[in-house]
């Protein structure tokens, strides 16, 4: 039977710089005020309550301004729901947006040795000892997944360079 539904998997991969710690990319990956804000397209966001059934999951309310998507997919602003929780190693994030899109992502920090000789050869930057890795499974229709993954193919680069930005800022 012919479906209508589709998913895609990423996977993207960050040298950190060799003055970072493991314990300042993870307060970075901690802190959701900053992630959030990393998102090029954000137009503002809000604090909802956590779910009773994961109260360690903070939950919120983004709008993002979008307005390369297809004529008539989803407005120039999308409103969706994220809960994010935090990891020892750094964060689940989901994502329930319109259309039954449901985007959920890891970023993990990792040791640069753990990673494989050619997961190593696709890295964006940096020396360091740590690196980060993000990847992401997005499902949803068809036509919505490829547009989706358009947009994450086109900005990783963007928000792990600004996410590196931010390590070497003050606490």
């Amino acid at each position: 039977m012919f479906s209508f539904n589709s998913a895609a998997t990423l996977h993207h991969v960050t040298h950190l710089p060799p003055s970072t710690t493991f314990a300042r990319a993870l307060e970075c990956l901690h802190n959701h005020d900053l992630l959030i804000r990393l998102d090029p397209e954000l137009a503002h966001y809000s604090t909802l309550p956590s779910p009773s059934s994961a109260p360690s999951t903070k939950r919120y309310k983004v709008t993002d301004s979008m307005h390369t998507l297809p004529a008539g997919l989803w407005d120039t602003t999308v409103t969706f729901e994220a809960d994010i929780t935090n990891t020892e190693d750094g964060i689940e994030w989901i994502i329930r947006a319109p259309l039954g899109l449901v985007q959920r992502t890891t970023w993990r920090v990792v040791k640069r040795e753990s990673l494989g000789k050619e997961e190593d050869a696709l890295v964006v930057n940096g020396e360091g000892e740590w690196s980060l890795v993000e990847d992401v499974e997005i499902k949803a229709n068809r036509m919505l997944v490829g547009t989706v993954k358009g947009k994450c193919e086109e900005n990783w680069r963007g928000v792990h360079g600004r996410f590196v930005g931010h390590l070497g800022e003050k606490a």
